[in-house]
Protein backbone atom coordinates (compact mmCIF):
# COMPACT_ATOMS: atom_id res chain seq x y z
CA UNK A 1 0.00 0.00 0.00
CA UNK A 2 1.38 3.40 -0.94
CA UNK A 3 2.06 5.69 1.97
CA UNK A 4 1.32 9.44 1.88
CA UNK A 5 4.45 10.14 3.88
CA UNK A 6 7.84 8.59 4.52
CA UNK A 7 7.44 6.50 7.64
CA UNK A 8 10.70 5.71 9.35
CA UNK A 9 10.88 2.55 11.39
CA UNK A 10 11.58 3.05 15.12
CA UNK A 11 15.09 1.56 14.91
CA UNK A 12 16.05 4.00 12.15
CA UNK A 13 15.11 7.12 14.05
CA UNK A 14 17.53 9.53 15.58
CA UNK A 15 16.38 11.55 18.57
CA UNK A 16 12.76 12.49 17.91
CA UNK A 17 12.48 16.26 17.78
CA UNK A 18 9.35 16.43 15.63
CA UNK A 19 5.98 15.39 16.99
CA UNK A 20 4.17 13.48 14.25
CA UNK A 21 0.39 13.31 14.07
CA UNK A 22 -1.44 10.86 11.84
CA UNK A 23 -5.05 12.03 11.67
CA UNK A 24 -7.71 9.87 10.06
CA UNK A 25 -10.62 12.11 9.04
CA UNK A 26 -14.17 11.26 8.12
CA UNK A 27 -14.36 14.18 5.72
CA UNK A 28 -12.39 14.23 2.46
CA UNK A 29 -11.33 17.89 2.50
CA UNK A 30 -12.63 20.22 5.24
CA UNK A 31 -11.21 18.37 8.22
CA UNK A 32 -7.81 17.60 6.61
CA UNK A 33 -7.53 21.20 5.38
CA UNK A 34 -8.30 22.55 8.84
CA UNK A 35 -5.78 20.35 10.66
CA UNK A 36 -3.10 21.18 8.12
CA UNK A 37 -3.43 24.88 9.05
CA UNK A 38 -2.38 24.01 12.61
CA UNK A 39 1.10 23.01 11.45
CA UNK A 40 2.82 26.36 11.85
CA UNK A 41 6.33 25.39 12.94
CA UNK A 42 8.86 22.67 12.24
CA UNK A 43 8.15 21.13 15.64
CA UNK A 44 5.21 19.08 14.37
CA UNK A 45 4.35 17.12 11.26
CA UNK A 46 0.66 16.62 10.51
CA UNK A 47 -0.31 13.82 8.13
CA UNK A 48 -4.02 13.63 7.34
CA UNK A 49 -5.86 10.78 5.66
CA UNK A 50 -9.33 11.84 4.57
CA UNK A 51 -12.53 10.18 3.46
CA UNK A 52 -12.37 7.48 6.14
CA UNK A 53 -16.14 7.39 6.66
CA UNK A 54 -18.24 7.52 9.80
CA UNK A 55 -17.79 6.17 13.31
CA UNK A 56 -16.82 2.48 13.34
CA UNK A 57 -16.04 2.49 9.62
CA UNK A 58 -13.50 5.25 10.26
CA UNK A 59 -12.08 3.36 13.23
CA UNK A 60 -11.86 0.09 11.31
CA UNK A 61 -10.09 1.84 8.43
CA UNK A 62 -7.70 3.46 10.90
CA UNK A 63 -6.79 0.16 12.55
CA UNK A 64 -6.38 -1.62 9.22
CA UNK A 65 -4.21 1.14 7.77
CA UNK A 66 -1.99 1.30 10.85
CA UNK A 67 -1.64 -2.49 10.90
CA UNK A 68 -0.77 -2.65 7.21
CA UNK A 69 1.82 0.09 7.58
CA UNK A 70 3.59 -1.26 10.64
CA UNK A 71 2.18 1.12 13.21
CA UNK A 72 0.02 -1.44 15.01
CA UNK A 73 0.12 -5.13 15.81
CA UNK A 74 -2.31 -7.71 17.14
CA UNK A 75 -1.11 -8.76 20.57
CA UNK A 76 -2.64 -10.04 23.82
CA UNK A 77 -6.05 -10.39 22.23
CA UNK A 78 -6.27 -6.97 20.65
CA UNK A 79 -4.80 -4.35 18.34
CA UNK A 80 -2.08 -2.21 19.92
CA UNK A 81 0.42 0.40 18.72
CA UNK A 82 3.77 -1.31 18.12
CA UNK A 83 6.41 -0.80 20.75
CA UNK A 84 8.63 2.14 19.83
CA UNK A 85 6.03 3.90 17.71
CA UNK A 86 5.98 7.57 18.68
CA UNK A 87 3.45 8.85 16.15
CA UNK A 88 0.24 10.15 17.63
CA UNK A 89 -2.65 8.33 15.96
CA UNK A 90 -5.98 10.18 16.00
CA UNK A 91 -9.35 9.29 14.56
CA UNK A 92 -11.73 12.17 13.81
CA UNK A 93 -15.39 11.43 13.23
CA UNK A 94 -18.91 12.69 13.85
CA UNK A 95 -22.07 11.20 15.29
CA UNK A 96 -24.13 12.34 12.26
CA UNK A 97 -27.56 11.64 13.71
CA UNK A 98 -29.71 10.07 11.03
CA UNK A 99 -32.87 12.01 11.91
CA UNK A 100 -33.78 15.47 13.16
CA UNK A 101 -36.36 13.73 15.35
CA UNK A 102 -33.97 12.66 18.06
CA UNK A 103 -36.47 10.42 19.86
CA UNK A 104 -36.45 8.07 16.85
CA UNK A 105 -32.73 7.30 17.05
CA UNK A 106 -32.38 3.58 17.64
CA UNK A 107 -30.66 2.08 20.66
CA UNK A 108 -28.39 0.12 18.32
CA UNK A 109 -27.07 3.31 16.73
CA UNK A 110 -26.48 4.82 20.17
CA UNK A 111 -24.48 1.82 21.32
CA UNK A 112 -22.57 1.74 18.02
CA UNK A 113 -21.29 5.26 18.66
CA UNK A 114 -20.38 4.47 22.27
CA UNK A 115 -18.55 1.22 21.53
CA UNK A 116 -16.59 2.77 18.66
CA UNK A 117 -15.05 5.22 21.12
CA UNK A 118 -14.38 2.47 23.63
CA UNK A 119 -12.77 0.26 20.98
CA UNK A 120 -10.49 3.10 19.92
CA UNK A 121 -9.37 3.71 23.49
CA UNK A 122 -8.65 0.02 23.98
CA UNK A 123 -6.55 0.01 20.81
CA UNK A 124 -4.51 3.03 21.87
CA UNK A 125 -6.08 5.35 19.29
CA UNK A 126 -7.08 8.84 20.36
CA UNK A 127 -10.53 9.93 19.19
CA UNK A 128 -11.60 13.51 18.45
CA UNK A 129 -15.31 12.83 18.11
CA UNK A 130 -18.12 15.33 17.68
CA UNK A 131 -21.76 14.93 18.53
CA UNK A 132 -23.46 15.76 16.25
CA UNK A 133 -21.02 17.14 13.65
CA UNK A 134 -17.48 18.47 13.16
CA UNK A 135 -19.05 21.83 12.31
CA UNK A 136 -19.84 22.18 16.02
CA UNK A 137 -16.10 22.72 16.51
CA UNK A 138 -16.13 25.35 13.76
CA UNK A 139 -19.08 27.17 15.34
CA UNK A 140 -17.37 27.26 18.74
CA UNK A 141 -14.79 29.60 17.22
CA UNK A 142 -17.52 32.23 16.99
CA UNK A 143 -20.05 31.70 19.77
CA UNK A 144 -21.17 29.64 22.72
CA UNK A 145 -23.50 26.74 22.02
CA UNK A 146 -26.35 26.02 24.45
CA UNK A 147 -26.02 22.74 26.33
CA UNK A 148 -29.59 22.63 27.64
CA UNK A 149 -30.84 20.20 25.00
CA UNK A 150 -29.54 17.83 22.33
CA UNK A 151 -28.84 19.48 18.99
CA UNK A 152 -28.95 18.12 15.47
CA UNK A 153 -26.31 19.34 13.00
CA UNK A 154 -28.98 21.35 11.18
CA UNK A 155 -28.88 23.77 14.12
CA UNK A 156 -25.12 24.09 13.71
CA UNK A 157 -25.46 24.78 9.99
CA UNK A 158 -28.12 27.43 10.59
CA UNK A 159 -25.98 29.25 13.14
CA UNK A 160 -22.92 29.17 10.87
CA UNK A 161 -25.07 30.58 8.10
CA UNK A 162 -25.94 33.59 10.27
CA UNK A 163 -22.34 34.00 11.46
CA UNK A 164 -20.99 34.26 7.92
CA UNK A 165 -23.61 36.83 6.99
CA UNK A 166 -22.22 39.35 9.48
CA UNK A 167 -18.64 38.30 10.23
CA UNK A 168 -15.92 40.92 9.91
CA UNK A 169 -13.82 41.77 8.03
CA UNK A 170 -15.84 41.42 4.86
CA UNK A 171 -14.73 40.84 1.30
CA UNK A 172 -16.62 41.48 -1.90
CA UNK A 173 -16.69 37.75 -2.65
CA UNK A 174 -18.07 36.92 0.80
CA UNK A 175 -20.72 39.64 0.45
CA UNK A 176 -21.74 38.29 -2.94
CA UNK A 177 -22.03 34.76 -1.58
CA UNK A 178 -23.97 35.52 1.60
CA UNK A 179 -26.31 38.09 0.04
CA UNK A 180 -27.93 35.38 -2.05
CA UNK A 181 -31.36 34.66 -0.56
CA UNK A 182 -30.67 30.94 -0.86
CA UNK A 183 -27.33 31.13 0.94
CA UNK A 184 -26.82 28.43 3.57
CA UNK A 185 -23.67 27.02 5.11
CA UNK A 186 -24.56 23.42 4.35
CA UNK A 187 -25.16 23.95 0.63
CA UNK A 188 -22.79 26.85 -0.09
CA UNK A 189 -19.74 26.32 2.13
CA UNK A 190 -19.39 22.55 2.13
CA UNK A 191 -17.35 22.89 -1.02
CA UNK A 192 -13.57 22.74 -1.15
CA UNK A 193 -12.56 26.26 -2.22
CA UNK A 194 -15.33 28.09 -0.38
CA UNK A 195 -14.38 26.52 2.93
CA UNK A 196 -10.74 27.39 2.29
CA UNK A 197 -11.53 30.97 1.29
CA UNK A 198 -14.41 31.94 3.56
CA UNK A 199 -14.02 29.89 6.75
CA UNK A 200 -10.40 28.88 7.37
CA UNK A 201 -9.07 32.49 7.46
CA UNK A 202 -11.32 33.27 10.46
CA UNK A 203 -10.38 30.30 12.63
CA UNK A 204 -6.74 30.62 13.66
CA UNK A 205 -7.12 33.78 15.74
CA UNK A 206 -10.14 32.29 17.51
CA UNK A 207 -8.61 28.92 18.48
CA UNK A 208 -8.29 29.77 22.17
CA UNK A 209 -11.95 30.80 22.35
CA UNK A 210 -13.02 27.57 20.64
CA UNK A 211 -11.00 25.48 23.08
CA UNK A 212 -12.52 27.23 26.10
CA UNK A 213 -16.05 26.82 24.76
CA UNK A 214 -15.48 23.15 23.94
CA UNK A 215 -14.10 22.53 27.43
CA UNK A 216 -17.14 24.27 28.89
CA UNK A 217 -19.49 22.02 26.93
CA UNK A 218 -17.59 18.84 27.82
CA UNK A 219 -17.64 19.79 31.52
CA UNK A 220 -21.44 19.69 31.55
CA UNK A 221 -21.36 15.91 31.07
CA UNK A 222 -20.12 13.62 33.80
CA UNK A 223 -18.17 10.41 33.23
CA UNK A 224 -21.32 8.38 33.87
CA UNK A 225 -23.04 9.96 30.87
CA UNK A 226 -22.86 7.72 27.81
CA UNK A 227 -21.02 9.20 24.83
CA UNK A 228 -24.08 9.37 22.60
CA UNK A 229 -25.88 11.37 25.28
CA UNK A 230 -23.11 13.99 25.37
CA UNK A 231 -24.72 16.34 22.89
CA UNK A 232 -23.77 18.99 22.00
CA UNK A 233 -20.16 18.05 22.61
CA UNK A 234 -16.87 17.74 20.74
CA UNK A 235 -13.46 16.39 21.67
CA UNK A 236 -11.66 18.04 18.75
CA UNK A 237 -10.21 20.56 21.19
CA UNK A 238 -8.08 17.78 22.74
CA UNK A 239 -6.34 17.17 19.42
CA UNK A 240 -5.99 20.88 18.71
CA UNK A 241 -4.55 21.58 22.16
CA UNK A 242 -2.06 18.75 21.74
CA UNK A 243 -0.84 20.13 18.41
CA UNK A 244 -0.61 23.72 19.63
CA UNK A 245 1.19 22.70 22.83
CA UNK A 246 3.75 20.66 20.85
CA UNK A 247 4.69 23.78 18.89
CA UNK A 248 5.34 26.06 21.85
Amino acid sequence: MAEPWNLRKPAARTADTIETYIIFCEDEHHEPAYFKTLQTTGKVKINTIGNQKQSKLNLNNTIQYCYDNGLMEFDAGGYRPKQGITEQIWCVYDRDLESTNLVTITAANNVNFDTAIQTAQNAGIKVAWSNDAFELWILLHFEDVPAAQMLHREYIYSRLTEVLKVIQPRTADLDALTSNVQFGYKTAIKKRLRFDNFVLPFLKSRSADAVQRAEKLAATFGAQIRYHERNPCTMVHLLVESILTAQR
